[in-house]
């Protein structure tokens, strides 16, 4: 599966991107990624920086900003333990619960999160 960037120089959504370039090496999490369809928009508050990823059949596309009519966001710290699997669907619905993490499209957000696990 082909990870494309819209530009250079696009810091947080490199990293990102170059996270599910990892993650999809794996044949399963290429399948889940092959049956998401539609744009999520990954915002770090605390660096103020945003990413849109955007999945369309054997693409996925990754740029800078808010595009996505899908929402994950969440400080620096709350993302990474997200990103890495370290927080499961308790502690999920505890950060929701408690405001620091915000999710618009539960269940387009608990597809991505498949991709992590």
């Amino acid at each position: 599966m082909q990870v494309e960037y819209s530009r250079e120089e696009l810091k947080f959504a490199t990293i990102l991107g170059k996270i599910l370039e990892e993650k999809l090496r794996d044949k399963k999490k290429e399948e889940i990624a092959r049956r998401i369809n539609g744009s999520v928009s990954v915002e770090c508050r605390d660096l103020k920086m945003s990413t849109t990823i955007t999945f369309k059949g054997d693409r996925v596309i990754v740029e800078s900003g808010s595009k996505g009519k899908y929402l994950i966001s969440a400080d620096l710290q709350t993302l990474n333990g997200l990103t890495f699997g370290k927080i499961g669907l308790l502690g999920t619905v505890k950060l929701i619960i408690k405001g620091k993490l915000k999710i618009k499209g539960m269940i387009f957000a608990m597809k991505f999160r498949e991709l992590f696990r």
